[in-house]
């Protein structure tokens, strides 16, 4: 086992479009599966609308809490893009103009196409520091433990590759899968007795089933931040499955 430092992280998904269901959210399995990857347990994820208040509550209320919070979407152009102007209202601090964000949305922009709603994007919290947009230039920012970022997810993946050199990492979760052609009904039972004799890690059980072959089954997965080697528990699920008659595969 090590006695790695935690690091934790939530993620706030904003945007009216995701609620209603018009805009799938694959954000938050992009983030968290990176930030996992890094050693950073992702603890909390919230889904919010363009709501000023709730922006601010919802922000205040995570950032206190974890290491690092990351947000997508609402810092475009259009008038219901009011992520950066709710944070600066969570940290009490000037919504403005940022100089280096308006130099580079002045200067990738043709003459007379900088209009209103382009500077807009320009426009965050006092001091905030600028995360790199190579794709449309438009940047995020970094507000103390705040990762702000757009919601398309083109953009934000690209952005946030940016970001990997910068955030503290942690020992990455250790996970190893075991499929089986035993249906849960058969293996519940045992498996939470394993589960209660290895309480540092967590086991899970996932059914698929096939409607062409007609053949089922269930994915099991070991997964744990601090116990450094998986091969005992996955051993004792494996020789489980052999006595319940079944078949087993590490994935």
């Amino acid at each position: 086992m090590t006695n790695k430092k935690e690091i934790i992280a939530g993620i706030i998904i904003i945007g009216n479009e995701v609620l209603s269901g018009r805009t799938q959210d694959i954000n938050t399995s992009t983030i968290a599966t990176w930030l996992n990857s890094l050693g950073i347990e992702v603890k909390e994820v919230r889904v919010i609308p363009d709501i000023e208040e709730v922006i601010i509550d919802t922000v205040n209320n995570l950032r206190k809490k974890f290491n690092y919070v990351f947000t997508t979407g609402g810092i475009g152009p259009t008038h219901d893009d009011i992520t950066s102007e709710s944070i600066s209202e969570a940290f009490n601090l000037k919504y403005c103009f940022h100089d280096e964000a308006y130099k580079i949305l002045e200067n990738y922009y043709p003459a007379g196409e900088f209009n209103e709603g382009r500077k807009k994007m320009a426009k965050m919290p006092e001091n905030a520091k600028l995360i790199e947009n190579p794709l449309t230039v438009a940047p995020g920012f970094i507000i103390k433990n705040i990762y702000v970022l757009p919601g398309v997810p083109e953009i934000m993946q690209k952005m946030f590759v940016s970001l990997l050199e910068k955030i503290q990492k942690g020992t990455p979760k250790k996970i190893i899968t075991i499929n089986t052609n035993l249906y849960e009904s058969a293996i519940s039972i045992d498996l939470e007795k394993i589960q209660m004799k290895f309480k540092e890690c967590s086991i899970g059980s996932y059914p698929f089933f096939n409607y062409i072959t007609k053949a089922g089954g269930v994915n099991i997965v070991i997964s744990s931040w601090t116990i450094e080697n998986l091969d005992d528990i996955s051993k004792e699920i494996q020789n489980m499955i052999s006595l319940l008659g079944g078949k087993s595969s590490i994935v």
